[in-house]
């Protein structure tokens, strides 16, 4: 036995004889688990400090390459390689529960500190993002979210400005939404939440699955079921609840903008939040057109004359001013009668 390993021993180093080589072929290509043997208690001894480098061990596996003739050295790298690895194993496993313990007790530290993050994603862009339990995110333009660094039994974040949410399942700890004084409960769903600071409304579209709406007491306000939206007046308390069609207003989350019989106020609302611009609409009855339209990598000066093209307006872009801190503000956008 310590002769057959001493030979393992001196091919691992590369000082082996043509006698050892032919020995620890035999010794491979046999069918009883002397090999195995011999293999797991070179690994437990394996020490890199004792001049076993990784270099040495890929020499090892090139000299089998080149050495081992054709007819058996596939059969002969495949069992060294299997033989290796249930020996890895034993030794990864305790390493992927220590690894296990280390996650929990950082999740636990981040709990019991009250760590929170806090994400922007600037105007005129999206972002997309991965909740600690796995929620998928999408920031629109001018949107912003807060939520714990590690969730604990609640799932709660809070965002302004618009996000899309597909939500890890989970039955026992509900996914709460906080958009200015409603929540949205959802257990494992897909939905789009808008809350915008400069507007008094929120609204929410379920695209798949089934939420709840609350208000900031935690009354229940509607059950959504897909394919609706429901919007919330602020001064009021007022809801609306109507059946839409859901893929035009959350594919913005694969760069697609579309409007389909949408009115110039829905069309101004969205636009400002995909390009980061200022619309203001002078004429007030233009408010009352509708347009059928899908923006992808349009410009802004591209989308409104397509638009243009179909109803009777026009529009022009004001100078930009410069701010305090020498940046210059958005562009600010007039839409008048012709």
């Amino acid at each position: 036995m310590e002769e057959k390993l001493n030979i393992l021993r001196r091919f691992f180093r590369n000082k082996y004889s043509r006698n050892d080589y032919f020995e620890l072929k035999r010794l491979i290509l046999s069918e009883d688990s002397e090999i195995e043997l011999l293999m797991q208690t070179h690994w437990n001894e394996f020490n890199l400090h004792e001049g076993e480098t990784m270099k040495d061990l890929s020499d090892i596996l090139f000299n089998l390459n080149l050495k081992i003739d054709e007819k058996s050295k596939i059969p002969v790298l495949r069992k060294i390689f299997i033989t290796y690895s249930r020996v890895a194993a034993i030794l990864v496993i305790p390493l992927m529960l220590a690894l296990g313990i280390l996650y929990w007790q950082y999740n636990q530290f981040l709990q019991q500190k009250n760590v929170f993050v806090d994400i922007v994603s600037p105007i005129g862009s999206r972002t997309s993002l991965n909740l600690p339990d796995g929620t998928m995110v999408w920031l629109n333009g001018d949107s912003h979210i807060h939520y714990p660094a590690a969730f604990g039994n609640n799932r709660e974040v809070s965002i302004e400005g618009e996000a899309f949410f597909k939500v890890k399942s989970d039955k026992k700890h509900p996914f709460l939404v906080r958009a200015k004084d409603i929540l949205v409960r959802a257990t494992g769903t897909e939905f789009n939440v808008s809350a915008p600071n400069n507007k008094p409304e929120t609204s929410v579209i379920l695209k798949e699955g089934h939420v709840a709406v609350l208000n900031d007491k935690q009354i229940i306000l509607k059950e959504m079921e897909a394919g609706y939206q429901l919007r919330h007046l602020e001064q009021s308390s007022t809801i609306t609840y109507a059946e839409i069609n859901a893929v035009n207003y959350t594919d913005w989350t694969k760069g697609r903008l579309i409007f389909n019989h949408a009115t110039m106020a829905e069309v101004v609302e969205r636009m400002e939040r995909w390009y980061g611009v200022d619309i203001e609409v002078v004429d007030k009855e233009l408010l009352q057109l509708h347009f059928k339209a899908t923006f992808t990598s349009e410009s802004i000066d591209e989308a409104l004359k397509l638009l243009r093209s179909t109803a009777t307006f026009s529009f022009k872009f004001a100078p930009k001013g410069l701010l305090k801190d020498g940046s210059f503000e958005k562009s600010k956008i007039y839409i008048t009668k012709k």
